[in-house]
Formats: structure tokens, sequence, C-alpha cells
């Protein structure tokens, strides 16, 4: 932006006249009387640490209030990708990437602004079969919004926003959304236009404050060099936590000195290209054919990760832990009988689906059983009961007992 854009954008404000001894070349810019009090650092805020979305074999990444891209030439699996990280939210784990902030109960907002509809569908079933819920019915945790067919990038944006706004007005004060949009370029009309590019990119940071959420957005790379899409991506490169790449890898089309034998004939490799914390691995993936829409299996060196039907017992993990989390817990714990009357209350009236719940929570150390045949609660964290404390100085009493002091 020229220099006289600048000034002709400032308020005309007049400094008095006490202030005329401020140098010729900043009252030109026309800053007296600018409203500064709320930018300056208030000194007794406490720091809190970053906090992170995900993790990979335990190295953290995604933080919470940032902009995340995930690039790579066309076809090169980034939606893949971004498929894997959706689905460790859902369910906690995808391969060794797994759920890092610990929300029960976390919100995915998926935005596709460029492929068809039987697409956007395959993405859907995608994430929905990695992490082991049900694809052929509406998920309050897991929302698809599809732009390819509205006009303009600016209808597409605030579309965007007002999904934004939707899902959030919905959600419990205690869950946190994840954004995660693709692609990049379609909410901008010209990549190459700095005065229409640096606004979204500042609105893209504001929205991942304002909501404190992770926002992940794909951004295509130049075909013939390894850098982000035109001035956008030279912005956005800048402004972002963090930045991965995605490798599409034809073992048939490499040198024999580069094949891979531990590897299948077509996969793709995950580099972390900018981190602003502590740097993850690389690491490979393949897309199977088990399904219609495909699956990213991520690749270690003594092969598959993710079993097909890990998923799903984490899944059950989650909701059996959901469930006894619900129980009115105190120090005393609940009878079968009890726990069974809860249960039904939470619509699982088959026996069948009430021992699932039993045994994978018992198995998980969800629940444990005590003597007198009394269920106790720890959780998924291990944590203890309500009103139950780490160790006391003397035994607990049984019922009609008094408490020696």
């Amino acid at each position: 932006m020229q220099e006289e854009e600048i000034k002709n954008q400032m308020p005309e404000i007049t400094p008095p006249e006490e202030l005329t001894h401020a140098p010729e070349f900043l009252r030109n810019r026309k800053w007296f009387g600018t409203k500064i009090d709320k930018d300056f650092l208030d000194f007794s805020k406490p720091y809190k640490p970053p906090r992170y979305t995900l993790e990979h074999k335990g190295v953290p990444f995604g933080n919470i209030g940032d902009l995340h891209i995930v690039s790579g030439k066309p076809g090169n699996g980034k939606t893949n990708l971004m498929s894997q990280f959706m689905a460790a939210i859902l369910c906690g784990r995808s391969g060794n990437t797994s759920y890092r902030e610990g929300i029960p109960n976390p919100v995915v907002l998926y935005v596709d602004t460029e492929m068809s509809e039987d697409d956007t569908i395959a993405v859907k079933n995608r994430v929905c079969t990695l992490a082991g819920i049900p694809y052929d019915k509406p998920l309050e945790q897991f929302k698809v919004l599809r732009l390819r067919d509205t006009e303009t990038a600016l209808e597409r944006w605030q579309k965007t926003l007002e999904a934004v706004w939707e899902v959030t007005e919905a959600m419990n004060s205690d869950q946190v959304l994840h954004i995660f949009l693709d692609g990049l370029l379609d909410i901008v009309e010209d990549y190459n236009d700095q005065k229409e590019c640096q606004p979204i990119i500042r609105e893209c940071m504001m929205l991942a404050t304002h909501y404190d959420t992770s926002m992940w957005m794909v951004l295509h790379e130049n075909p013939l060099v390894d850098k982000l899409v035109g001035t956008l991506g030279s912005i956005t490169q800048r402004k972002v936590s963090e930045v991965f790449t995605v490798k599409k890898h034809k073992q048939s089309d490499e040198k024999p000195t580069e094949r891979r034998t531990d590897r299948p004939q077509i996969y793709f490799t995950v580099k972390q290209v900018k981190a602003r914390g502590r740097d993850v691995e690389d690491w490979d993936f393949e897309v199977t054919t088990d399904s219609g829409w495909g699956q990213p299996i991520e690749l270690d060196d003594n092969g598959r990760v993710n079993d097909p039907n890990e998923a799903k017992h984490r899944q059950l993990i989650k909701k059996a832990d959901e469930a006894f989390s619900k129980f009115r817990w105190t120090s005393a714990g609940g009878r079968r009988t009890e726990l069974d009357q809860h249960l039904n209350r939470l619509a699982y009236t088959s026996n069948r689906d009430k021992k699932d719940l039993y045994d994978i929570a018992l198995a998980e150390g969800i629940i444990y059983q005590t003597e007198d045949k009394k269920y106790h609660y720890k959780g998924m964290n291990k944590e203890l009961p309500n009103d139950r404390v780490e160790s006391i100085p003397f035994d607990p009493p049984h019922e009609g007992e008094e408490v020696p002091f």
C-alpha cells in the first residue's frame, strides 16, 4: 500500500497545540487521539501456556486459538490428512495422532469449498469410519458445510462465518470447536491481491481467537515450487502457527535407489515444515480401498498403525465413560440396580448394550467394584469421584459407624 493511501485512510484529527512539537512526518500520519488504552498489556494477567489440539507420538501441535495450514500439490493427500486430524479429535486417536485437549465432547466443523457432493460425502464417511461413529445419520459433534455451488468467494466466506455462529450457539459451554476449511483459495477471488487477502487472514485470526478454536486450512502449493500459492500464501505463511505438507509417492516413478521395500507402491509422506513449538516427526500413510471412500492408514516401520477395529473400540470406551460419568456418584458408590436404572434413562435398555458398557468400563478402569459389590467411578482420566479424597488417615467407616476424630 502506498504512503499516500495510508495517510488518506487515517482519521482527520487536528493535533492539540501542545503537541505540535512532534516530528512533522508523525503529524502527517494523523495519529493524534487514536484510542490505545485497551491495547496496553495488563501486567497483572498470569501467563497461560499454549493449549494444543493434537499430538503425534507425544509431540503436541495445533495450538488452540491459532491458524494452521495443510498444504501440498493437487491430489497429494491434503484432505486425507485433514480426515485423520478430524477423526482423532472426534474419537480420541487416529494412528499415532491423539486428541490432546481432553474435552469430552469436541465439535468439528468441516467446510468444503471445492468438491462435488459425492466427494464431500466420501470425506464425511471416511472421517466417521476412522472415528468409529455412524456416517448415515446426523451428528451433533460433526457438521459438514458444502459450498462448491456458492457463486462468489465473498458468499462462501459469509456462509462459513454463519456456520461457525450457528454451531457455536448450539454448543454447550464446556465444548471446544475445531474448524477445518478445505480450501482457503476459494474464499478469495484473487489470491495475488494483497488488499483482498490480508483482511481475510486477519479475520481468520480474529475468528480463531474469539471462539478459542484451532482453525485448519488447506492451501495449495505452486505447481513448480514447494511454496504456498500466491500472495495469499506469503501472507498466510507468516501468520499461521504451523504448516504441514503432504507428498504423494509413486514408487514406479522413482529411481530404484529411492524405492522403499517397506512401503506400498503408492503412499504419502507428512512433514511439518513450520512450527512454533516442538518439531513433529515425519510420518507416512497409505490410502486403502477397503471402503468406497478410502481410508488413510498410518504406516510405521513395522507396518500399519491403526487397525480398522481400533476406532470402534475407542468409541465404545468413550461412550462408556460418558454414560457412567453422568451418574450421581458419591464416595458410597452405586449399586448395580441403581446404575441399570441410570443407563435405562440414557436409553440403554438392551441387556446386551448394558453388558458391553459394564465390560469395557471395568476392563479400562473407568469404573471398579469393591467387596461390597458396589461400583465406583474413576473415568478415562482416572479421576476420583465427586466427594472422594485421595487418601485418609484411617479406614473409611462402614454404614452406622462413627468417624474417629
